[in-house]
């Protein structure tokens, strides 16, 4: 199971200018627990968190003792306050190495990040969504491959699928692999997809 997998998208963000005020509100709203920050195009550039905005926003009560000392009437911004060491994921990247990293560092949400730019994130929810998936719900995804025809000549296995599914590609490699077979006729060569899976015409 990867990132690509559980991952929640469309990914809601904020921006380093808006007001922590906003992203209080993004993550309420939301009922997020941190939320990631971009830039105009996309590319995350830090990481807010709950714990972010407790340590910042809330004022002190004025019948306290103790005063707050800040008299500055322009409003905190998200880049001011936010985490900047971000870790991030690729959409590739194994599930459980994502749980792994949440446990190590104590991280409830970690972005899955392509080219620079946020294009999902997974949070422990996710990831225990995913591990109580229905056994029936994946037996019927895996349905779809027993129709896949199956071909071995001179040592490659050659399997088809009628549909050209990109997934189906990399199940197929790894089937092919299982036989204890090449997916592809020359091992010393790096192989291509389309010999591992040939699709039908």
């Amino acid at each position: 199971m990867q990132a690509g997998d559980v991952m929640s998208r469309p990914v809601v963000t904020v921006r380093g200018f808006d007001s922590i005020r906003t992203a209080s509100v993004v993550l309420t709203e939301h009922d997020f627990t941190a939320v990631p920050v971009v830039d105009d195009d996309g590319v995350l550039i830090g990481i807010v968190t709950e714990a972010d905005l407790i340590r910042d926003a809330i004022a002190y009560d004025p019948r306290s003792r103790v005063r707050d000392v800040r008299t500055s009437t322009q409003p905190t911004l998200v880049n001011q306050i936010m985490t900047k060491k971000v870790r991030a994921a690729a959409p590739d990247t194994d599930c459980a190495d994502i749980a792994e990293t949440m446990l190590k560092h104590n991280l409830r949400t970690v972005p899955a990040v392509q080219n620079g730019i946020v294009v999902g994130i997974v949070t422990r929810r996710d990831l225990m969504r995913g591990l109580a998936r229905d056994d029936a719900v994946i037996r019927r995804n895996l349905g779809r491959f027993e129709q896949w025809p199956v071909a071995v000549r001179d040592g490659a296995v050659v399997i088809t699928d009628p549909v050209d599914d990109p997934h189906a590609r990399e199940v197929a490699r790894a089937v092919a692999l299982a036989t204890g077979r090449s997916p592809w006729p020359n091992p010393g060569r790096p192989p291509s997809l389309r010999t591992a899976l040939r699709r039908r015409r």
